[in-house]
């Protein structure tokens, strides 16, 4: 192999590696609870293509969503986690389980919902699931 070739490899192989340590340094940014979170709402999205009349389909959805939420529960979001030790993240620390416990309520309420076939009921879970989404994402999240 000539200089110039073996050059080229080794920067191709450099920049390869590079390319995996930070694809890996990435996957390790999505905290346990981030992933938990994640299949939460790629449940709840779910939602959306399957059949309005499919409450079967809907329900194990939902169903799927909130044992994720139960499993997310044990862990700390990490805008607490890296707070300072003191009463403020005392405080957050309680009202971020304050709203996942909220959640999973919510979930679980549509889950019935579905199950029951009821559409008012539906939409009302459905009203809350997103409410308590949208104050702990704006509370406890970088979104």
């Amino acid at each position: 192999m000539t200089k110039s070739k073996f050059s080229r490899t080794f920067k191709v192989l450099a920049l390869g590696s590079f390319a995996l340590v930070s694809s890996l340094q990435a996957e390790e940014e999505d905290t346990k609870m981030s992933i938990e979170m994640q299949t939460v709402s790629k449940q709840l999205k779910s939602l959306r293509k399957i059949a309005k009349d499919d409450f079967a389909a809907a329900a194990e959805a939902v169903h799927k969503a909130h044992v994720a939420l139960l499993s997310a529960m044990q862990y700390t979001a990490s805008m607490v986690e890296e707070m300072p030790a003191g009463d403020e993240k005392a405080k957050a620390l309680a009202d971020s389980r304050r709203l996942l416990g909220l959640s999973y309520a919510a979930l679980c309420e549509l889950e019935i919902a579905y199950l029951e076939k009821d559409p008012a009921k539906i939409e009302a879970a459905m009203t809350k699931v997103k409410g308590t989404k949208k104050e702990g994402h704006k509370k406890y999240t970088d979104d």
